[in-house]
């Protein structure tokens, strides 16, 4: 009986150990995700600017070359 009473009790442990785990990397899932999304919003952002940066770029020499026609 005792024999059982132990195995019940490692069981347990063992348990509430792998749903500790399983919430931890739950929790580190979901800030890896936030993350990623953060990162993928600055690049977005980034990428913005450039194209905006590169459509002044064109017009500046759409300007300097109607100016020098």
């Amino acid at each position: 009986m005792q024999d059982r009473i132990r195995n019940l009790e490692e069981f347990a442990q063992l348990s509430a150990r792998l749903s500790s785990l399983m919430e931890s990397s739950q929790r580190r899932l979901e800030e890896n995700q936030r993350r990623m999304e953060e990162e993928q919003r600055a690049r977005d952002d980034l990428l913005q600017q450039i194209m905006q940066s590169v459509a002044i770029m064109q017009a500046d020499i759409v300007r300097i070359d109607e100016t020098h026609a």
